[in-house]
C-alpha cells in the first residue's frame, strides 16, 4: 500500500519536499491557499503580457536546487534557464559614490579600492576568510538540527572561533573595511534575514560572500517560474496531485 503526505503550503520548502517525497514513492498531496504555487516566491500577471515578482527578484546559489532537481532525475539547467549577472546590481550611497557589484573577484577589487583607498585589499581577504570558514561551515548548514545534542558536536563547537557568534554581522565586517560605506555593501544582505546588520550574527557573512563567489542569477521568467516548474498545473517534478486554493 502507497503511503500518502500531505504537505501544506506551495512554497519553496513544501515544492521541494512534495517533488523528494514523490520521488522516493510516496503520494503526495500538497494545499496551497492561493491559486498559484511559490509562496512568497511567486508571480503576478499582468494580464497584458507582464509578469512580475511578488517576493525575491533574483536567484542565490542555485547548487542547492540543482540537487533536488538531480535526486528527482531533472538537470535544472535544461528546466529553468537562469542568466548569471554581471553586474549582479548598483549600490548608490545618500553620503556619496557608488558600487557596481561583480562576481569578477579582481574587477570587484578595483572596484571597492576607488570607492574607499584605505580599504585595498580588504576584498581579496573577506573573500579568503569566509571561503575558509564556509566550506568548514557548510556540512552543518545542510544537516538537520534535531536536537539540542546536535548543538554540541565536537566538531561544531570547534569552529566557534571561526564563526565568532558572539559578533554582529557589521562588527565583523568592520575587521575588514574601514569605510561604512563598503560594510553596507557586505552587510546589507541581512535584510533578507528580516535582520539588521547591528544585530544579525556574524556568521552570516557568507551571503555576501555566495554572490560573489557562486553568482547573482536571474531565472528567465522571474523567480515564480522556478516555482511553477517544481509544481506545474500536471503534476509536480518527480510526481505529486497538486491542490490550489485551499483555505
Amino acid at each position: 500500500m502507497t503511503r500518502t503526505v500531505t504537505i501544506v503550503g506551495a512554497g519553496p520548502g513544501g515544492l521541494a519536499s512534495a517533488m523528494l517525497l514523490a520521488r522516493a514513492g510516496l503520494q503526495v498531496r500538497i494545499l496551497e491557499r492561493l491559486e498559484t504555487p511559490g509562496g512568497r516566491t511567486s508571480s503576478l500577471e499582468s494580464g497584458t503580457g507582464f509578469r512580475f515578482d511578488l517576493g525575491p527578484t533574483f536567484f542565490l546559489y542555485p547548487r542547492v536546487l540543482s540537487d533536488i532537481f538531480s535526486a528527482c532525475g531533472y538537470d535544472l539547467n535544461n528546466e529553468v534557464e537562469m542568466v548569471k549577472l554581471d553586474p549582479q546590481y548598483r549600490l548608490i550611497f545618500g553620503s556619496g559614490g557608488d558600487l557596481l557589484a561583480t562576481p569578477d573577484l579582481a574587477r570587484m577589487e578595483d572596484a571597492v579600492a576607488r570607492l574607499s583607498p584605505h580599504d585595498r585589499g580588504s576584498f581579496t581577504r573577506f573573500m579568503n576568510e569566509t571561503r575558509e570558514k564556509f566550506t568548514r561551515f557548510a556540512p552543518f548548514l545542510e544537516k538537520p538540527f534535531e536536537s539540542w545534542t546536535d548543538l554540541a558536536n565536537p566538531d561544531l563547537l570547534k569552529l566557534v572561533p571561526l564563526l565568532k557568534p558572539w559578533k554582529s554581522l557589521d562588527a565583523e565586517l568592520g575587521r575588514f573595511f574601514s569605510d561604512e560605506r563598503i560594510r553596507l555593501a557586505f552587510t546589507f544582505q541581512s535584510k533578507y534575514l528580516g535582520m539588521s546588520p547591528f544585530r544579525c550574527p556574524s556568521l552570516f557573512s557568507i551571503l555576501s560572500f555566495l554572490e560573489y563567489e557562486h553568482g547573482v542569477f536571474h531565472p528567465i521568467g522571474g523567480c515564480g517560474e522556478v516555482s511553477a516548474t517544481m509544481a506545474p498545473p500536471t503534476g509536480g517534478k518527480g510526481g505529486g496531485n497538486y491542490s490550489w486554493g485551499n483555505r
